[in-house]
């Protein structure tokens, strides 16, 4: 459906920019399909002024073309075509002109205007129902503190008895993604869960001099702490669920000390992925709290359900200063190069696919499973962070997984 200027304006509720920080006056032109309006983004407020005349100016203009609106409107979307910044990233920079910096910093109003009028023409993607709420009192897991050897403080959180089960989070994160498989007994009653806070991350400490250093992960320093952990843990065998950054380092470690692990679950993981280094997640005329919930909310898939959904774009909000940026370092600069000369896993492997992630689509997924020699495990409907985003959707896929390892060993 084809909106003029004055629908879109009057589609914009008056509480668009609620819970949205404050930031400078900005002027944003939006294109859809042809139809230019101008928007005002001033003390807290949008304003829509319809089409712009030969004496507007404007900071930064946004253009979906009509085959963009018409994904956008699809039910369900495409993948790559469920927020305005999966547009972006997806089918090129060149739909944002003008000042960068003013992009970057209003990309969260931006996803809502478009998902606004994208309501206007249909009804919103059904979601799938938030998990029950778990009974009052203490949870299952317990939370404790890891002094590595070399000094390293990591944060660890266990539940339950049995096979280990070694969780490793997505860039930028931290290990309450999984609390999904933590409190699930349907996993606990056969594994002992075990998941933990990267350095920098959570609440694992970052070096004293965090301040004055950029922080930036390789592919050696990530393999080895997985290893220090897992020694320090006495882990025996341990397979391993690694999700995104931590899924592309479970292939390496499928390849490289397979040995180790009883078995590798790379969820999202693929061989690297140079798209997602961008320097809008670091730069200190950009909140990268705000950039961080939309630069990544384009990855959970439209029917996740809405509090799991909420709660992993929190995790990005409260990130530290340049840890993301940090962490796609190494999925984006590094591990490629590392990635190409890779052999055969030797142990079982599993690469878990989710229909809406760009980052490691299923084709990139498909690619690292066959050249490492594991099995591809589809997952419709789902997206980049299965196990935080949706985790009964996740539970569909990886609980006959899990049973078949623990069958094997």
């Amino acid at each position: 459906m084809q909106l003029d200027d004055e629908q879109i304006t009057a589609a914009l509720p008056d509480d668009l920019m609620r819970g949205l920080p404050p930031g400078p006056p900005a002027t944003l032109l939006l294109d859809v399909a042809g139809t230019r309006v101008l928007l005002d983004v001033a003390g807290g407020a949008l304003t829509g002024r319809g089409a712009p005349g030969i004496n507007d100016t404007w900071d930064v203009a946004l253009a979906l073309t009509a085959q963009d609106w018409e994904d956008v409107c699809a039910d369900p979307p495409p993948r790559g075509a469920t927020s305005a910044q999966a547009l972006v990233a997806t089918r090129g920079a060149d739909r944002v002109v003008g000042r960068r910096e003013v992009w970057a910093r209003t990309a969260g109003l931006l996803d809502r205007v478009v998902a606004a009028l994208r309501d206007v023409v249909r009804k919103p993607v059904a979601r799938r129902p938030d998990p029950a709420p778990p009974s009052p009192g203490l949870g299952p897991s317990v939370g404790q503190y890891l002094h590595l050897e070399d000094g390293r403080r990591i944060f660890v959180e266990s539940a339950g008895e049995g096979v280990p089960l070694l969780c490793l989070h997505t860039a930028g994160a931290d290990s309450r993604q999984f609390r999904g498989l933590l409190e699930d007994a349907r996993v606990t009653d056969h594994h002992r869960v075990v998941a933990f806070d990267m350095p920098w991350h959570g609440r694992s400490d970052p070096p004293d001099d965090w301040r004055t250093r950029r922080y930036a992960l390789d592919t050696q320093t990530y393999a080895s702490t997985v290893l220090a952990v897992a020694d320090a843990l006495e882990l025996d065998r341990p397979v391993l669920v690694g999700a995104s950054m931590g899924g592309a380092i479970a292939l390496y470690l499928a390849a490289e000390h397979g040995g180790r692990f009883g078995g590798v679950c790379a969820l999202e993981g693929g061989l690297g992925s140079p798209g997602r280094f961008v320097e809008w997640t670091h730069r200190s005329d950009v909140d990268h709290s705000g950039f961080l919930t939309s630069w990544v909310g384009g990855l959970i898939a439209p029917a996740s359900p809405t509090g799991p959904r909420e709660q992993t774009l929190w995790g990005y909000a409260s990130t530290g200063p340049g840890v993301y940026q940090g962490d796609t370092h190494f999925y984006s600069v590094d591990f490629p190069t590392v990635s190409a000369g890779l052999g055969r896993a030797t142990c079982p492997l599993y690469v878990f696919s989710g229909e809406y992630d760009y980052s490691a689509t299923t084709e990139s997924s498909r690619e690292a499973a066959e050249r490492l020699g594991g099995e591809l495990v589809t997952m419709p409907g789902r997206g980049h962070f299965p196990m935080a985003e949706d985790p009964e959707g996740m539970a569909e896929h990886l609980l006959p997984v899990l049973e078949t390892l623990r069958a094997r060993r």
